[in-house]
């Protein structure tokens, strides 16, 4: 026997009080005989004995009333098969079921979520009246923590029709416990969980702790879908896509590296992989991917508008095609405005080579202290082309970088060490060492190497000739940087380029004029990518943005310099959201919680867009390998208190009903005791009633 309100039976001490006013009216007298009365004796003994055995009995009755009574309230239970009236103890039911991705396979009964589905409504026609059922989605297990349950059967039947599939991965620990958060709020004392899932290996990826979660009368029901678990066919998957260009303009290639595996138990010898930019397909190529092994492919093709373009990578030819698309996105170049501060003998160089490249760059030329009077927020560049400035426009240009802004600095004669290393450099937290001079003027300083595979240089170099030697200028002073990314060395072991990063911009340091003043840099075929390139690479949104996974949160990065306090972020169902800006030392971004299906994700304000992101689904919903018997039994077992109470059934094979039914706690006796309170409680009505003749007699 089990009670369902325990703390109720320290009422039982209210049964004491009967018992205290009884003993509280016996009185003991002292008998005095009279002569005249003693013929009286022998009657009065045989009414005293009657009186006797009926003040026990009201005892008895009174005491019984208020123990019964308790007993009603603490709501005893016993498990049983007796089929009484009432035997049937209510029970509160949830119902898992996995709606991921997974459960569009199809066997010989049809998709499994179609046979999820139908042992759902199974266990839903075998609640009883009084019986209470949370219905809860694999893929959203938070949809419990405001769930309310119902006992209406058709309501519970619409629940289970309704759902459809998701794109987040199905985790059996997360289901669990959201399944025992809802349970602990039931008062009934039969508590079931049933289980309905393919069961795949990758469901069970949590569950490490030791956590019982689940009391020793929560009994837990398996329902394993599917005939053929698995896939015995090719189950191609795109695992994962990776953007390697950091560098997009425009007619220039941009290459994707893509990881393909194959799932399957078959192999694939031809498959197609694709790439897409803007709904049109730009590349593909064969692949060929053996059972359980898997295969990387490099893919490029060139963007042919600007702005923020998006596309997607496909993988054909399985039997699975779930899981054959992913999506990215990338920021290409549209027109840049560049702010050129120096003199005219290094300023000039640089507007001509802008001009030269087809109207992209917009380049305005100012005098060497007229970077205080720029509106920095109108240029993706600034470049300091031998031009000091002082600790004022330090802290600004500091600040422009910070925000995303890119900064060229070349250093020239009129670049004093000490002044730089004191004002922009301390805001930068760039240092400038010592100057490297030619002493022999014969013997001028060379490049030793060039790091080819920096974005700056993407494209310059023929990939199929990586050997092929830089035309190097002749420089006859360099004033290198200290730290930073070195891009371009010396033969003398000294840096000529350097990167640094500052906030969320980029800053390129070139350790000489553009100009002739200390050699022949603008003169050489490298200067051209140098003071170009490097322009566009410090100002552009170089990164591709963020690939995330459906179902979990997403950080984008947002760039400018005035965001509202909220965005709209639009993804492919076109449903808009609005999600708050948050602003970080490192820059604004915004967090998207509700990517709920793959594909690309746009973030606008004011009608502009400002960003986009991708949510792909995770890679875990590709392997449909089940597990084994044992092995879910035993993820599941070790968080109950006791493990005997998981059962095993077969959907759709009939019996399930007698099964679940078999092992309920069977009787709730607070009726009985109830009833029995009240047929106390007349009976002491009728026991104390004082009959007439008595009232007369006395």
């Amino acid at each position: 026997m089990t009670f369902l309100n325990p703390l109720i039976l320290i009422a039982l001490a209210a049964a004491a009080i009967p018992l205290l006013l009884h003993l509280l009216n016996l009185r003991k007298l002292r008998t005095v005989d009279f002569s005249s009365l003693r013929f009286l004796k022998e009657l009065q003994k045989s009414r005293i004995r009657r009186l006797k055995l009926k003040q026990l009995l009201l005892l008895l009755l009174r005491i019984g009333l208020v123990i019964f009574a308790v007993l009603a309230f603490a709501r005893p239970a016993l498990r049983s098969s007796s089929v009484l009236p009432g035997a049937h103890a209510a029970a509160t039911a949830v119902i898992l079921i996995d709606n991921s991705f997974s459960m569009t396979l199809r066997d010989d009964q049809g998709t499994r979520f179609t046979q999820a589905k139908q042992a759902a409504l199974e266990v839903v026609e075998m609640l009883e009246e009084n019986d209470e059922a949370y219905v809860i989605p694999m893929t959203d297990p938070k949809a419990a923590i405001n769930a309310q349950p119902t006992s209406n059967r058709e309501v519970l039947r619409q629940v289970v029709n309704g759902l459809g599939l998701n794109f987040r991965r199905a985790d059996l620990d997360d289901a669990l416990r959201a399944a025992a958060s809802v349970l602990d709020r039931s008062e009934n004392i039969n508590r079931e969980i049933y289980i309905i899932t393919d069961a795949q290996r990758s469901n069970a990826l949590g569950g490490s702790d030791s956590l019982k979660l689940f009391t020793g009368d929560t009994r837990i029901y398996l329902l394993p879908i599917g005939t053929n678990r698995g896939l015995a066919g090719s189950n191609l998957a795109l695992d994962s896509i990776r953007v390697l260009t950091s560098l997009f303009e425009r007619d220039r290639p941009v290459e994707l590296r893509a990881w393909i595996r194959n799932y399957g138990q078959r192999d694939v010898e031809n498959a197609t992989v694709s790439m897409y930019i803007e709904g049109n397909r730009v590349a593909q190529l064969g692949v060929e991917v053996k059972a359980g092994g898997s295969a990387v492919v490099e893919l490029s093709a060139p963007p042919k508008r600007s702005g923020l373009v998006s596309g997607h990578i496909q993988v054909e030819g399985d039997d699975f095609d779930s899981d054959n698309k992913r999506w990215f996105g990338f920021p290409v170049v549209e027109r840049m405005r560049v702010a050129i501060a120096g003199s005219p003998e290094n300023t000039a160089p640089l507007g001509l080579l802008f001009g030269l490249y087809g109207g992209a760059i917009t380049a305005d030329r100012v005098a060497p202290g007229g970077v205080g009077g720029l509106d920095m927020g109108a240029y993706s560049t600034i470049i300091l082309a031998d031009a000091p400035v002082g600790a004022a426009d330090a802290r600004r240009l500091a600040e422009f970088v910070e925000a995303g802004g890119g900064l060229v600095i070349y250093a020239g004669p009129s670049t004093n060490r000490d002044d730089f290393n004191t004002t922009l450099g301390v805001s930068l937290g760039i240092g400038l060492g010592a100057p490297i001079t030619a002493t022999d003027p014969s013997v001028p300083l060379t490049f030793g190497s060039v790091q080819k595979e920096h974005p700056i240089f993407s494209g310059v170099f023929d990939p199929a000739n990586p050997g092929n030697m830089v035309e190097s200028p002749e420089l006859t002073t360099v004033l290198p940087a200290s730290g930073g990314e070195g891009v371009i060395r010396l033969t003398s072991g000294g840096t000529f380029m350097s990167e640094f990063r500052r906030g969320r911009g980029r800053i390129v340091y070139v350790g000489a004029p553009p100009s002739g003043a200390w050699g022949s840099v603008a003169t050489r075929g490298i200067f051209v990518p140098i003071a170009l390139r490097s322009a566009l690479y410090v100002g552009a949104t170089s990164d591709p943005f963020p690939q995330g996974t459906v179902g979990e949160p997403i950080t984008v990065p947002l760039a400018g310099a005035q965001l509202p306090g909220q965005v709209s972020v639009v993804g492919p169902n076109t449903i808009e959201q609005f999600v708050p800006v948050r602003q970080y030392p490192s820059g604004a971004s915004i967090q998207v919680e509700t990517a709920t299906e793959p594909g690309i994700y746009r973030v606008r304000a004011a009608g502009k867009e400002l960003a986009l992101f991708a949510a792909n689904m995770g890679s875990g919903e590709s392997d449909l390998t089940p597990m084994t018997e044992e092995a879910l039994q035993k993820a599941i077992g070790a968080r109950m208190s006791n493990p005997a109470n998981l059962r095993q059934l077969q959907p759709g094979r009939g019996g399930l009903g007698e099964a679940i039914t078999e092992s309920r706690f069977g009787l709730e006796l607070w009726k009985y005791m109830l009833a029995l309170a009240l047929l106390c409680a007349f009976a002491e009505m009728f026991v104390g009633r004082v009959p007439k003749s008595a009232e007369a007699s006395a």
